[in-house]
């Protein structure tokens, strides 16, 4: 009994101050990766401690579109922090996917400093460039195949793919290349000038030209009559050469070969690379 009254004060004291006491629990907020980025000492500025902060500055701002940034670089001593920037600057408009396809321009203008240099960049962007999230997403090179033929059929002047997996360019100049003379060569069958090799004829025996079997014979009796003596003229000095001219195989007609012009669609690449990334193929 004393048990089940102690248990009835237990409950009701938790009921008097609340059970949230019991509940809490202890939240961090976290703030963005990019946050780190930003120099808290100077409004609307980016901060770099080395290279590659340079360059994950640079494709912050370039993803968001900005076409002016302003990077304090506090480099550790010993550092050419201009020729850094100079190399960030080439790297993310020439070797990355952001940089290369959206950027026309980038520009640099550098003060330096005791403690840190400003590195003011500027940035253009193609005014005919489509937002990456929304380029049509090819695993293989027949899937650019497929995409090009309904672009063509369709009148499109251009196509532009990204490819999930990196393809080597000789692999994407290739199957362009072959979609294109196939197209070519239709074309040509179209028009008349040219017409396809016909199919190779097959040999049909003629009954007549049969060689009788030995059952087909006229019975003589058993007595064979020795053939007739013919004077065959022997061949003369020169006459091999003739005979055998006439014995030899009429020749085949050669397949007439066909000269592709070179393929007048431009390809792009971003980056332009030994791999494919981004490709963007002019066709008009």
């Amino acid at each position: 009994m004393n048990k089940k009254i102690a248990v009835l004060l237990l409950v009701a004291c938790l009921g008097l101050c609340g059970c949230t006491s019991l509940l809490e629990r202890s939240y961090s907020s976290v703030e963005p990766y990019t946050d780190r980025y930003w120099d808290p000492d100077a409004e609307d500025t980016l901060k770099a401690e080395s290279y590659q902060d340079l360059v994950n500055s640079l494709l912050l701002l370039i993803e968001q579109r900005s076409e002016e940034v302003v990077i304090r670089y506090y480099a550790p001593d010993g550092i050419d922090t201009y020729a850094q920037a100079i190399a960030a600057k080439y790297e993310v408009q020439n070797e990355t996917l952001l940089g290369s396809y959206l950027l026309s321009g980038l520009t640099l203008v550098y003060t330096g400093n005791a403690e840190y240099c400003t590195l003011t960049y500027s940035m253009s962007y193609r005014a005919d460039a489509q937002d990456i999230s929304t380029l049509m997403a090819l695993s293989d090179s027949q899937s650019l195949v497929d995409l090009l033929r309904v672009a063509v059929r369709e009148g499109h002047n251009s196509v532009t793919a990204q490819f999930i997996s990196k393809l080597s360019r000789e692999e994407v100049l290739s199957a362009v290349n072959s979609l294109w003379q196939e197209m070519y060569l239709d074309e040509l069958e179209a028009s008349g000038f040219f017409d396809p090799p016909p199919e190779d004829p097959v040999d049909i025996e003629d009954p007549d030209d049969t060689a009788q079997s030995p059952s087909d014979l006229p019975d003589d009796g058993g007595e064979s009559t020795p053939p007739e003596d013919t004077d065959t003229p022997e061949d003369t000095p020169g006459d091999g050469e003739d005979t055998q001219a006439q014995t030899q195989p009429e020749e085949e007609p050669a397949q007439p070969v066909i000269e592709y012009p070179p393929c007048p669609w431009r390809i792009i690449f971003y980056p332009d690379a030994n791999t494919a990334e981004i490709v963007t193929i002019i066709l008009k």
